[in-house]
Parts: C-alpha cells; structure tokens; sequence
C-alpha cells in the first residue's frame, strides 16, 4: 500500500534525487493534454482529461505536461481537438516558470503538439517560448543528462517542427507512433543530438468496443513498462495511460482512465524499477504519489 506524501514533499520530491541520475531513468508522473480543467460544457465529456489545473498538477507531483497550442485570433491558445481550454499558450508557460522559479531543485517536461493552425502555428510556438522561457531556464538536451543538467530548467520535446531558421528549444520528435507503440522514435535537438524514444500512445480502437480497448490497452502499457523497467541502455520512454473508449456521443475518457489507472497503482505496488514519463488522464494523488515513491 502507498503511504501518502507530505505537501512539503510533493512541492520538491525532486530534491532527494541524485545530481548524477540520468533523467531518462527518473520516474516521472505527467498529465495528457494537461490544460484541459478549463473546457466547458458542453464539450467537457469528450474533451476534458483533467480536474486540476497546471498550477493544482504541479502541486500534486505532476512534472510532465502535454500542451496544444492552437493559433486563433492571433494567439496560441490551448485546444484539445475541438475544445478550447480557456488559457493561453503563454499563460501556461508563465505558471511553469513561476513554478520552477519557487522550486529550483525541480524541472520538468513539456511536450508540445499543435491543436491547428498550420506551419505558422507551429513557428509561433518555438518563437514563444523563446521569448517567454528565459535562455538559462531551458534544458540543453543529450541522451545522456542528468538531473543535474536539468534542475530548474524546462526540456520541451515537440511533436510538430518547425520551418528552417526557426529554433527549436529542446528536441523534436521523429517517428512518434500516434495510437499505437514504437521503439524506434527519436528525440533529435537542433544540434543533432539524438535519443532513441519508446512511445505508447494507443489511445482508441476506433470503435465502440469498450471491454476489448481497454484489455488491449493495458496489456501494450504493461509491456513497455516491463521492458524498460529491464533496460540498460540509455533511452527515454513515454508511455501513455490515456486513451477513450467508445465513439462520437459514446465516448467515455473517464471510463478508460478509472480502468487503466486502477491496474497501474496495482502493478506499482509491486514495482521497483524505473519506469519512465506516465502522461495520465484524471491521475489520484496515491497514483502521482506511487510513481514519485519509485525514485527513492
């Protein structure tokens, strides 16, 4: 059973990790499509994965966070598909850096990936947070970093890239699976240096079949955190617990995460090994609680 951490804990768990860590064996608890607490009826049963907001996330633990930014009107607002999330782009860069600026012996991850507006949309997202994330607060990417390369710094990892000239902070991803599971991703940064990527993001079947979806989904997650819980090389993984059963007014985001959170607590009790970056939907505290506890 998880015994549940102190809020004096939870705000710098990542004190007590070694400075020489590689922080592609830290344990990380995240959040899928992260800035969804804003959507609104009536599109908070198809859109919304979260209760907390990103300030309440990083509270509980939470140091991965996946934003889509949405170019509309001229801003970069965070969308998930057709819901919009009612915060800005910046607004959620600024309530990290706050964050990290309060709690330097913590970093975490942002994964970035357009909700729409085209190559502009893309761009503009570089370019923003080039200009809101100061240079000394974002993580120069390799393989092999430790904790200590990256405390009190952003490492953002981009689903989308950017036009020639445009910096990318951070790395881009090649190869990302989208619903489905690979080991042969990579994580390239705009200096060539490159990561192998395990990704899991199989997150529907396409139909109703709710039962068979879930089953599946489990049995895909479970093997990647097997797997690398035993590997020795140096390679990063982010594994997906998110995902929805069911199509169109049937669709039910909570009905998968009751069902896929449950069996990971289950299974982290057990667990000792590390196991990665989880992007969860509706994460508990004991499940955020759990998977920080694996670094100690």
């Amino acid at each position: 059973m998880v015994v549940a951490m102190a809020q004096t804990q939870r705000d710098n768990w990542m004190a007590s990790l070694p400075d020489s860590m590689p922080v592609c064996k830290v344990s990380i608890p995240g959040t899928h499509d992260s800035g969804t607490a804003g959507v609104r009826f009536p599109m908070r049963h198809y859109a919304c994965t979260q209760t907390m907001d990103l300030s309440e996330q990083w509270d509980a633990g939470i140091r991965f966070f996946d934003l889509r930014p949405k170019l509309e009107g001229g801003k970069l607002k965070i969308y998930h598909g057709p819901a919009n999330c009612h915060i800005t782009f910046e607004e959620a860069l600024l309530i990290l850096k706050e964050k990290l600026e309060l709690s330097p012996t913590e970093f975490c991850i942002v994964m970035t990936n357009s909700a729409g507006g085209g190559q502009t949309a893309v761009d503009m997202t570089m370019e923003l947070i080039n200009s809101v994330i100061p240079v000394g607060m974002l993580a120069v990417f390799k393989a092999d970093m430790t904790v200590a390369d990256i405390r009190g710094r952003i490492l953002f990892i981009h689903r989308n890239t950017p036009s020639r000239g445009v910096d990318a902070p951070g790395v881009v991803v090649r190869g990302w699976p989208g619903n489905g599971m690979s080991r042969k991703a990579r994580m390239v940064s705009s200096d060539a240096k490159s990561a192998e990527l395990w990704a899991q993001d199989y997150f529907t079947s396409g139909n109703n079949d709710k039962d068979a979806f879930l089953s599946s989904k489990w049995d895909n997650m479970y093997r990647v955190l097997r797997a690398f819980s035993d590997a020795d090389d140096v390679v990063w993984c982010i594994n997906h617990a998110s995902g929805y059963t069911g199509t169109g007014v049937r669709t039910n985001i909570k009905r998968c995460s009751d069902y896929i959170n449950s069996h990971l607590e289950e299974f982290l009790n057990e667990q000792s090994g590390p196991i990665g970056i989880i992007p969860m939907d509706f994460p508990t505290q004991e499940l955020i609680d759990a998977i920080v506890k694996l670094n100690r």
